[in-house]
């Protein structure tokens, strides 16, 4: 019971992982906005994709490879089109 617990523990940490990668680089979006020097604006934007890729690269070591697997075979663009399509009309 309690490896039972661990594993679902670690499946959430590692799926936590990715959104939080993602949430680095959806970021990155808003530094161009931030009141920040030149500079800073660049420090800010090395630290998030740095942040980005090794949440998601740590949850690709928690998660394993079959996980990981299945997320990139997932049908992201016919989910995405599914979005944007206008509903047809039956006459």
């Amino acid at each position: 019971m309690e490896r039972n617990k661990l594993e679902i523990l670690k499946r959430w940490v590692g799926w936590a992982l990715i959104l939080l990668s993602f949430a680095f680089y959806g970021g990155l979006l808003l530094v161009p906005f931030a009141s920040l020097s030149p500079g800073n604006k660049i420090i800010l934007s090395s630290t998030l994709v740095v942040l980005g890729e090794a949440s998601f690269w740590i949850a690709v070591l928690i998660l394993g490879r079959q996980v990981i697997s299945r997320y990139r075979n997932f049908p992201w663009r016919s989910k995405i089109a599914g979005l944007f399509k206008s509903p047809e009309k039956k006459p």
